[in-house]
């Protein structure tokens, strides 16, 4: 018998055949069912979280200096020259890993990247991971695991399948520690590799110290040991300064017996500083637009070898000069004198005297306002400090990198637009402003300038404490805040031009809250519930509850004394977002009953009127009305239903009138504002109409 929904094509196995007979047969109709998964691909979740900037070929590493042809040749050829060795027979040394140190501003990323590029060509590069704090997200550990991972998949593809099914069954693998990430990834499926594949065994960290938490440098060094010890045989070049704490774990147990050190300002670089810096001059007497001007031997042998000397191995130094009298728009001769003579004023006794003397004759420049500059230099260093917030908000590192944009900046500190451009456009020779199409945001060339900012011994005038810097961004932010609040409420409002500011201000004053900085005056009073009124009408989409429970217990330890009644701002704000979790558990429980829909709207209305009793609302059927329009059909799937036809009174005791009595007038009145049949709204605009409930309500 032949089922009353099946199809021909189930059913008949010689479509319009005549003319013959079949006996004693059985047939079996055998389906191919193809299903189309939407699943994102594993490996889209890797690269998703991995740092494509940290690599040597990265946009940031194309447009970053390099080392100049015949320069660092030895202290290169040292570093490859024990990569290869150890690559081809992980056992020909104990020394599993080479650590090569130097002072701030000695050339070590350039020698990196070099080392980096050879390996890479020789197929003996695993993976390299750059460290930066002035590159968004690359001052933390949480990419570097995937980083390695993703290039290791590059080079042996016969480790794809098996880390793409490794990742399938464990989607939030990059969640977890970075122990178990190297466990399921890694030492799981290294064995699978076939014999005859060769295993590339390099892995090449750079800027180890720019990793800016002690606690994750320790954690790194111990995911580094697992890596170059059995069952792994991977070997490690790391280039750092040499900190305290990295040093101190490299000349102890079980880093000082594997680790072999090579100290670059041992290395004599005064000839190449020296060559340098003849190039470099040439180079600016040839293509200034004030060459007919400039002596054909400037600047001089005596002025060469004098800058060479100052150099003291520091490259940053050399490089800074020639940034600085590389200047189109002033003469290269009188630039030159400026710098010769803020170094004549040197102090000898401080390891970065002449860097030092640079810097304040840099940051110094004629008709500025320095104290607007000073306080540009210090957000951004703030905000480069801020990558673990807008993570945590979902939105990675382009809250960040948006935020340190030079039009963003203007926005968030209420400035003219153009202020920054103009105030920082003669500081080119140690920082960016939009002079790069691949990094626009604002970032300084080198870190010894954000080293000399923090001190107040060397930077003086220029120096701003961070407890001063944390008390400008507060004040910011909450003002900025308190003005999109009120321009959200104002009939000519005009969104366009601060629907970003609340998002740079929650993200920071999340993040400030959290750390306990210090709080001015204007935090201490500040009506929090403007912070969840920002979550509830922006475009994210939560369900991000975490999120506002971070930010109410962070507001709450930040605000109120232990033991003590909380602040009013405090209490309103966490009533506040004890309303919204009732309020979701009442519908979603509501949505997921199996009752009829008359009981179960019956049911909800209960619900929320115990709810809403304490609020006093005025009319008190107002909010379960605007709950109601926003879930009409998932209420009530029947057909052409609405709002109208099914109620009367809603939430004021009133009778409700199945569709079939409705009258006519009823059946034909128009939807209630925004209660389409059919759909239900986003949740943007569902939490717009609840916010517009709660917030005058709950004090």
């Amino acid at each position: 018998m032949t089922h009353p929904r099946a199809t021909a094509a189930q059913t008949a196995f010689f479509t319009k055949a005549q003319g013959f007979n079949i006996h004693d047969s059985n047939f079996t109709n055998h389906q191919t069912t193809i299903i189309q998964s939407s699943a994102v691909d594993p490996l889209e979740t890797l690269h998703k979280h991995r740092a494509l900037e940290a690599c040597h070929t990265s946009k940031t590493a194309a447009s970053a200096p390099k080392c100049k042809p015949g320069t660092r040749t030895k202290a290169i050829t040292d570093l490859t020259t024990w990569a290869k060795e150890v690559a081809a027979d992980p056992s020909s040394s104990k020394k599993l890993v080479l650590w090569l140190r130097g002072p701030a501003g000695s050339g070590k990323t350039c020698i990196m990247r070099e080392v980096a590029r050879i390996c890479r060509e020789d197929d003996i590069l695993a993976g390299d991971y750059f460290f930066s704090t002035r590159v968004p997200g690359l001052d933390d550990e949480t990419p570097f695991v995937a980083t390695i991972i993703a290039h290791l998949i590059e080079v042996v593809p016969a480790l794809a399948p098996p880390i793409r099914q490794t990742i399938l069954s464990l989607p939030t693998i990059f969640e977890r520690s970075m122990e178990l990430q190297i466990e399921k990834l890694i030492s799981n499926h290294i064995a699978s590799i076939p014999s005859q594949t060769p295993l590339p065994r390099i892995i090449v960290v750079d800027g180890f110290d720019e990793c800016r938490d002690q606690k994750q440098r320790e954690r790194l060094l111990h995911l580094l040991y697992s890596l170059v010890t059995p069952p792994h045989s991977f070997r490690v070049v790391m280039a750092s300064r040499p900190e305290y704490d990295i040093r101190t774990a490299f000349n102890q147990a079980p880093l000082k017996s594997i680790t072999k050190i090579l100290h670059l300002e041992e290395y004599e670089v005064s000839g190449e500083i020296y060559q340098y810096l003849c190039d470099e001059f040439a180079r600016i007497r040839d293509n200034h637009p004030a060459k007919q001007s400039i002596p054909s031997d400037w600047p001089g042998e005596a002025t060469l070898h004098a800058l060479t000397d100052k150099s003291s191995g520091i490259w940053a130094y050399p490089a800074t000069v020639i940034k600085y009298v590389d200047n189109p728009r002033r003469h290269p001769v009188e630039l030159l004198k400026d710098v010769l003579d803020a170094s004549s004023t040197a102090s000898s006794g401080r390891p970065f005297a002449e860097l030092d003397a640079l810097y304040k004759i840099i940051l110094n420049p004629p008709d500025i306002d320095i104290p607007l500059m000073k306080r540009l230099l210090h957000v951004v260093i703030e905000f480069t400090r801020f990558p673990a917030w807008s993570t945590a908000m979902g939105m990675g590192n382009l809250l960040m990198e948006q935020i340190l944009l030079a039009p963003s900046l203007d926005d968030f500190l209420s400035l003219g637009r153009g202020t920054t451009e103009m105030t920082l456009c003669d500081l080119h020779s140690v920082l960016s402003v939009a002079e790069n199409a691949g990094r626009p945001w604002i970032y300084f060339h080198h870190k010894s300038l954000e080293d000399y900012l923090c001190s107040p011994e060397r930077a003086g005038d220029l120096y701003q404490s961070p407890a001063d810097t944390h008390s400008d961004i507060l004040t910011v932010c909450i003002h900025n805040l308190k003005l999109w609040n009120w321009k959200l409420v104002s009939p000519n409002a005009d969104f366009q031009d601060v629907d970003t500011i609340p998002d740079y201000s929650c993200g920071a004053l999340r993040h400030l809250l959290f750390e306990k900085k210090c709080f001015p005056p204007s935090v201490l009073d500040f009506d929090a519930r403007i912070v969840w009124r920002c979550f509830a009408f922006t475009d994210w989409d939560p369900p991000k509850q975490h999120i506002f429970n971070d930010f109410v217990n962070s507001f709450h330890n930040a605000m109120c004394k232990e033991g003590a009644e909380c602040r009013q701002s405090c209490a309103s704000f966490r009533r506040m977002l004890q309303y919204w979790e009732s309020l979701e558990q009442i519908v979603d429980e509501s949505l997921t009953s199996g009752d009829p829909p008359m009981e179960r709207l019956k049911r909800f209305e209960e619900k929320c009127q115990g709810l809403f009793a304490p609020l006093d609302l005025s009319p008190p059927t107002e909010a379960l009305t605007t709950i109601l329009q926003d879930d009409e059909n998932a209420f009530l799937p029947l057909p052409n239903a609405s709002l109208e036809s099914i109620s009367g009174d809603v939430g004021g005791g009133g009778q409700f009138i199945p569709e079939s009595t409705s009258t006519a007038e009823e059946s034909s009145a128009p939807q209630t504002t925004g209660s389409i049949h059919g759909s239900t709204p986003q949740p943007a605009e569902r939490r717009r109409r609840w916010w517009h409930i709660l917030f005058p309500c709950v004090t």
